[in-house]
């Protein structure tokens, strides 16, 4: 099973996209939704196929101690067209944003796994899954659900979380420094 590195939002920006995640849901009976995974919506910073948790938890530890949680704003919809196609929130690409992500990378690359080649730094599309696993015939309801229910909001990105995927399982989490 794959693992990967979140940012979590916080509770209050996690609300505000309960409506896109269930718009997505009603589109497509089995989208892998944040909801429907039991995980918080979250920004990925890395994805491995495999790992040794226990080797990477010291990395992580220090990561999450040094960095604050950060302000971000979510911006427009997105979509990895698939098969099978990915709706998403995409944030604002600041260069806080990407000097995060970055760190992360910098902080952990001695721990040993080896990341999926598109969440390395130069690769890396910031997203917010609304939901995955979408046939493509499901697609333009989902989209023209996810329009409707759209608004641009900021959010705050709190908490750092390994997880084993799917089904989603939380294995060390912590969250991010104060301000």
């Amino acid at each position: 099973m794959p693992f990967a590195v979140h940012l979590d939002l916080e509770p209050r920006s996690a609300v505000a996209l309960a409506t896109l995640i269930e718009a997505v849901e009603r589109a497509e009976a089995h989208a892998t939704t944040p909801r429907r995974a039991r995980v918080a919506p979250h920004l990925s910073l890395a994805v491995y196929d495999r790992l040794v948790p226990a080797a990477v938890t010291v990395s992580l530890q220090r990561f999450a101690e040094r960095q604050p949680a950060l302000a971000i704003q979510l911006a427009s919809l997105g979509l990895f067209p698939g098969p099978p196609a990915v709706l998403f929130a995409a944030p604002v690409v600041s260069a806080e944003l990407l000097a995060v992500h970055r760190a992360y990378h910098q902080a952990t690359w001695a721990s040993g796994p080896r990341c999926w080649a598109h969440y390395l730094p130069e690769n890396w599309v910031p997203h917010v899954t609304l939901g995955e696993g979408l046939r493509l015939a499901a697609v333009p309801t989902a989209v023209r659900n996810a329009i409707a229910a759209w608004r641009p909001h900021p959010a705050v990105l709190h908490r750092l979380s390994l997880v084993r995927f799917h089904p989603v399982e939380v294995l060390w989490s912590r969250a991010l420094a104060g301000p």
